[in-house]
């Protein structure tokens, strides 16, 4: 018991924890969502509340799972544990009939946890990255640093020389031998792509099999660490990912659009339970409100833009750098609005 006592502590005092937007509030949850998006950090703050806190990593090399199985059980039944954290769970993993139980994982499970109660766990929103700012930076100073540094809760903490190398190891790390698979993905942001091309670009530098890419992009789908986006009507599909800077850190070719792109999308879906695109339009909701992503716009572009979109809306909402404008066409009035205004919520 003094071994999992002392691995809470010791986690809680190397585990910067800083609050979320969301609360745990089920006493048997289910924490899932890609690397380093802060479920740990979550679990850890929610465990604080207890008395008697235990945690356990089944990936940590120094733990005997199955020496810890009957240990559990025991500390149980004498009611020396009042909360369980079991990161890097894995569902063969026997569990005390304990009332206070937090898992992780990386993907949701294919087989529902009895009990359980799963919540995804992504990255920052913007809102939730500027509540972390310790140095009391402008705003537009803190939206700069979102825009390059990325949405994972550790990068704001980190040195610049840092950074980079370790989101390059936040990767490596969290896919395995897949990650290889993943940095493939990084190219294709924001662009229509399916699994079948996928698999016939990364051939050509490695030999692998179809079967393996479904797979992997299967996995990669499980743990919100990239989304397909579906057009309306047809069957097309953008992929974005879940960190939208990571071409910063593997790439030396970006295309700013599509990582601008990529950052609206996520702080859409931070908000929206369902998304779509459509031709020359973005994003659209499920009540059919449209976006569009334009970081550099003129008046005169908005509307060369709007009046070359196949569907008409009343009312479109174009999401610039800076640039805050509105007006009204033949085809609808639209409204142009900068990310920080966007992301806060703001007239």
């Amino acid at each position: 018991m003094a071994d999992l006592e002392q691995n809470f502590i010791d986690k809680t005092q190397n585990f910067t924890i800083l609050p979320r937007r969301f609360g745990l509030k089920s006493n048997k949850i289910h924490l899932f969502g890609p690397p380093k998006t802060g479920k740990t950090s979550l679990a850890l703050d929610f465990a604080k509340h207890f008395k008697k806190p235990a945690y356990i990593d089944c990936n940590d090399p120094r733990i005997d799972i199955e020496t810890i199985k009957p240990l559990l059980l025991k500390l149980y039944l004498e009611k020396k544990i009042d909360a369980l954290i079991v990161d890097n769970f894995n569902e063969n993993f026997s569990l005390p009939n304990l009332e206070n139980i937090i898992l992780i994982t990386q993907s949701k499970p294919t087989n529902t946890l009895q009990g359980f109660i799963s919540k995804p766990i992504g990255p920052l929103n913007f809102e939730e990255y500027i509540s972390f700012d310790k140095k009391n930076l402008s705003i537009n100073t803190l939206f700069n640093h979102f825009l390059k540094d990325g949405n994972l809760p550790e990068i704001q903490q980190l040195g610049e020389y840092q950074k980079i190398p370790r989101k390059q190891e936040i990767i490596t790390l969290g896919f395995g031998s897949n990650a290889h698979i993943f940095a493939h993905l990084i190219p294709h942001q924001a662009h229509k792509i399916t699994t079948n091309q996928i698999y016939t670009q990364i051939k050509k530098h490695a030999k692998i099999s179809k079967d393996k890419i479904y797979e992997c992009i299967a996995s990669f789908q499980a743990s919100n660490a990239i989304y397909f986006l579906p057009h309306q009507e047809d069957k097309t599909k953008k992929l974005y990912l879940y960190d939208f800077s990571l071409p910063y850190a593997f790439m030396s070719l970006k295309s700013f659009q599509a990582i601008f792109e990529n950052m609206i999308f996520l702080e859409l879906l931070s908000r929206e339970d369902v998304l779509f695109y459509d031709k020359g339009c973005d994003f659209l909701t499920q009540d059919s409100r449209a976006y569009i992503a334009l970081p550099f716009p003129t008046q005169e572009i908005i509307e060369q833009k709007i009046t070359h979109i196949q569907k008409r809306f009343s009312f479109i909402t174009i999401i610039t750098i800076n640039y805050e404008s509105e007006g009204k066409t033949p085809y609808g009035r639209w409204k142009a609005q900068s990310f920080i205004s966007f992301a806060l919520n703001e007239a």
